[in-house]
């Protein structure tokens, strides 16, 4: 999926970091989707990247999030990664003073996604510009655990590779598979003022060559019905499930008909997620009338069929027409089958909207105000990816902007989930 700003600088970056003063509503203090008054300042952290400098249009764009064992929180965008302490401070001791910078890449218009293998790299996939100097490629950067570049991957730590007859490609989402190979998922447009998009598959070796066994030289695409690729599952066997469209490729990419199966890995994507029983739950917005848009989430069982659909549902928690558009990028699943899912409530102003749906599509009457939340920071902000720690906290990290300076600060926000 595409992001409307342009690539990201590559060079070390000054930071700062702002505490903002969040105010959530209408959710009690101390009540599930309230924030966290032990994060950040008053459960907000926001973080300047320096982007916006001597009137640059570059805008911090946060689209992943990964927790590790520690509890701290890593942060992926277009401008590589950021890295939290589990308290909300910036990890200044990860890359340079908290920010691993990507090495230039040249394009960065689509939403990256972030892995992590088991030694602790991380793995950023999105989008470079291919070898050719103009064309769009899948990327795919690889950083030691401490945000440096890891310089024996690929070749300066960025592997890339190119579909024919498309100059607007790339990464939305990335899986380290258990034998260490890097699977990663999009889109290539071949056509982009009238064709819909074709889904896309790409597999690098550990050291970051193209997997010549993988599909056709290391390339998969999928024309048809498949389209965005925005989430990876792998069964016990390495068959490969997709979502949005639920298919199903063979662990060489030969595309074949869906065999429901556990799911033994997966990665995130935006508005979809696997269950590890081998179901799924898509989370999208719908329009309601022209100028209304609500969030609807359905949760599959692992043939396709429904197992259970919310109403369609406005952050707000108004009923009926609001003319607001309320949008979803971040889906998680909670041990106990509850899902959150975040965006945004656009009506004026763009405040950061947060609910929470029981199993059976209800909306979760005991979170928030009768199962949604809306958090004003600056005025124009959204979430990119939800996280669900192990205490049942939600971890929402997104972007915070400035309505008058037009300065995007990178946004983590922490909400009590219990």
């Amino acid at each position: 999926m595409r992001i409307a700003t342009p690539a990201t600088c590559a060079a070390a970056l000054a930071l700062s970091l702002a505490l903002g003063p969040g105010s959530a509503a209408p959710a009690a203090a101390g009540t599930a989707g309230s924030l966290d008054p032990a994060f950040g300042h008053n459960g907000v952290v926001l973080t300047n990247l320096g982007l916006n400098a001597a009137g640059s249009q570059i805008q911090a764009v946060p689209s992943a999030a990964t927790l590790l064992g520690n509890g701290d929180i890593v942060v992926g965008g277009n401008f590589g990664l950021v890295r939290y302490l589990p308290n909300g401070t910036l990890d200044t001791s990860f890359g340079v003073r908290g920010l691993a910078a990507l090495p230039p890449n040249g394009i960065s218009t689509f939403r990256p996604g972030l892995a992590v293998q088991p030694d602790g790299k991380y793995v950023w996939a999105g989008e470079a510009t291919a070898p050719n100097g103009t064309n769009g490629a899948f990327a795919v950067v690889r950083f030691n655990a401490n945000g440096t570049v890891d310089q024996g991957f690929g070749q300066n730590g960025m592997a890339t590779t190119a579909f024919a007859n498309s100059n607007v490609q790339g990464a939305d989402t990335v899986l380290v598979q258990p034998d260490g190979k890097i699977l990663l998922g999009g889109e290539v447009l071949t056509n982009i003022n009238h064709a819909p998009a074709d889904g896309a598959l790409a597999r690098f070796n550990a050291d970051g060559t193209l997997d010549q066994g993988f599909g056709h030289g290391g390339q998969v695409l999928s024309t048809g019905a498949v389209g965005n690729i925005a989430a990876l599952g792998l069964d016990a066997a390495g068959d490969i499930f997709v979502l949005p469209a639920h298919a199903e490729f063979s662990p060489a990419g030969q595309p074949q008909g869906v065999t429901p199966a556990a799911i033994a890995a997966s990665s995130h994507g935006p508005g979809a997620t696997f269950l590890a029983n081998g179901g799924y739950v898509l989370a999208t917005a719908v329009a309601v009338t022209r100028h209304d848009t609500d969030v609807q989430v359905r949760r599959f069982n692992a043939d396709g069929s429904v197992a259970a659909a919310s109403p369609a549902f406005d952050y707000s928690g108004a009923a009926g027409l609001d003319q607001a558009r309320d949008s979803v990028n971040g889906v998680a699943v909670q041990p106990d089958g509850k899902i959150v899912v975040g965006g945004a409530h656009f009506l004026a102003t763009s405040p950061v909207g947060l609910a929470r749906v029981n199993a059976d599509g209800s909306l979760d009457a005991a979170f928030g105000a009768g199962g949604t939340v809306t958090t004003t920071i600056q005025g124009n902000e959204a979430i990119a990816a939800l996280l669900v720690q192990p205490d049942g906290k939600i971890v929402a990290a997104g972007f915070s902007e400035n309505n008058s300076t037009g300065v995007a600060d990178v946004l983590v926000a922490r909400y009590l989930g219990s």
